[in-house]
């Protein structure tokens, strides 16, 4: 899925079921944000994540919660990572699903792949998903129901 169409499903959505949507989200990233956040990771973040975060700003999205660069939200991605460095390993935490399970990007060679991995935290070990990218993974986990 693309940024353009994944635009379009989020106000289709926003139309049929605003209150999915009542939830105060995170502030939208600046450019200086994002490279903050990528020196501070030491990784490039996948440009769907950019696009998101730039336009959506993050925390809560719909039925979904996405990290955001926010530095006064609950769900920075700086702090979360920080926090959770054993968890991540070799990926960027970006969301979660409340139970003590992460969704992240794989890190290779100092870039982000925009695929996206699940942690289980009963096994403690990182797994490919279906999801090409970010946006994927949340129009049907965050934006169905």
């Amino acid at each position: 899925m693309n940024f353009s169409e994944f635009e379009e499903l989020v106000n289709e959505k926003k139309m049929a079921n605003p209150v999915w949507f009542g939830l105060e989200p995170d502030s939208l990233a600046s450019e200086d944000s994002v490279i903050f956040a990528q020196n501070t990771l030491n990784a490039t973040l996948p440009i769907e994540y950019v696009q998101f975060a730039k336009r959506f700003g993050g925390g809560y999205f719909a039925f979904g919660i996405v990290y955001s660069l926010d530095e006064n939200s609950n769900f920075n991605i700086l702090e979360i990572n920080k926090s959770e460095s054993t968890t991540r390993g070799t990926h960027i935490l970006f969301s979660e699903n409340g139970t003590g399970d992460f969704y992240g990007f794989e890190i290779k060679d100092s870039q982000c792949l925009p695929e996206v991995y699940f942690f289980d935290h009963e096994t403690e070990k990182w797994q490919k998903t279906k999801y090409e990218n970010m946006l994927s993974f949340l129009a049907e986990t965050a934006l169905s129901n």
